[in-house]
């Protein structure tokens, strides 16, 4: 039975105005047009930073007490989280994305990333000490990109890449790397998933088709629906909470 992978990960990774978010949107824009689904990630170090605005009612919400604000405007969904991030895996800040989407880029987390050989890195630099030191911290390196010249990176066989003039030389590697992970994962792509406290059951493609008919079956006789068969349908079983003394 065909399983899927893990959403692939590439990360931009370097010292403070190196280039990284110049390069994020490079990756980004170049990944969407060959029309993957992109989310992105990034690591932001001022300690009191918040994307709320203080007095807004939003903030307000949050002073008062509540863990988790969802704002809803015309073309924006917004959820802020009020938690302690410290301690957070990769894997916790990846899952906060989007279940379809096809490939996810994180600007920064160095400690998280560095030696993870399964998170390929495009770093970026400003000069050679910077290359040399990256490439003893971090592995594996797909490219390097920044403001560092060409007669700058010395011996190194990874290439260097002008996000400016060759976006799409920088594509086509990512591409080579994480292109025939993307098309594994469209062709196994669970329609259906349940996870129990968290953790997914697998679910052969059988098994899948089964018991969509069944709980799409069940829906349609409900008052007020009306199932074509090509809707997202979300069910949550939980346990309720014991009493509050």
């Amino acid at each position: 039975m065909q399983t899927s992978l893990p959403t692939p990960i590439i990360a931009v990774v370097g010292s403070r105005h190196s280039g990284k978010t110049t390069t994020v949107e490079t990756i980004v824009k170049g990944l969407t047009q060959k029309g993957y689904t992109t989310a992105t990630a990034k690591h932001i170090h001022q300690t009191n930073f918040t994307i709320d605005t203080q007095n807004r009612d939003t903030w307000r919400h949050a002073q008062a007490g509540a863990h988790t604000i969802v704002a809803v405007a015309a073309h924006e969904l917004t959820t802020i989280r009020k938690t302690n991030t410290a301690k957070l895996s990769l894997s916790d800040i990846t899952e906060a994305c989007e279940d379809n989407i096809d490939i996810i880029v994180i600007e920064g987390f160095r400690s998280l990333i560095a030696q993870d050989l399964t998170v390929p890195k495009i770093v970026t630099a400003k000069n050679k000490k910077e290359i040399d030191e990256a490439t003893q911290v971090f592995k594996p390196i797909l490219a390097f990109t920044g403001s560092v010249t060409q007669t700058e990176t010395g011996k190194h066989q990874t290439p260097l890449i002008d996000t400016t003039k060759e976006p799409d030389k920088l594509i086509e590697i990512i591409n080579k790397r994480v292109g025939p992970i993307i098309k594994k994962n469209r062709e196994t792509k669970n329609t259906i998933s349940i996870n129990i406290n968290g953790k997914p059951l697998p679910l052969n493609p059988y098994v899948q088709k089964v018991t969509r008919n069944v709980l799409t079956g069940l829906i349609s006789t409900l008052k007020g629906t009306n199932i074509k068969g090509n809707e997202n349908i979300q069910i949550k079983i939980t346990n309720p909470h014991k009493p509050i003394n």
